[in-house]
């Protein structure tokens, strides 16, 4: 009986360090593997930081754009406005020169009645 036991225990050594031999350089394989793996999450993590890093610079940027565009509407409206005013003057100003030219001087020859 214990020379069965003993024959049992050798074979099954023999069974292990067959697995063993087969085992080991696929965990030494796992290991790289998994050390590959913590250094491509970690250069990861830091391309997902820098990309929210520009995302961010981005979102400021579209908002000055926007708010720029608006000052220029703004500033063209403006333009647009002094450019009505300024013909506006010219025409009253050559209004009021043509009037001197008559000799009126810009008083009206008509007499006022009073109420």
């Amino acid at each position: 009986s214990s020379g069965i036991n003993a024959e049992y225990g050798v074979c099954a050594l023999e069974i292990y360090d067959r697995v063993a031999k087969v085992v080991a350089p696929k965990k030494e394989a796992l290991r790289d593997s998994e050390i590959l793996v913590n250094k491509l999450m970690e250069t990861l993590e830091q391309k997902r930081s820098e990309l929210a890093a520009v995302e961010a610079k981005l979102t400021a940027l579209k908002d000055s754009l926007r708010d720029k565009i608006e000052m220029k509407e703004k500033l063209e409206i403006q333009v647009d406005q002094c450019e009505k005013k300024l013909v506006r003057a010219e025409k009253l100003i050559g209004g009021l020169g043509g009037e001197k030219e008559n000799g009126t001087g810009g008083v009206p020859t008509q007499d006022f009645v009073r109420y």
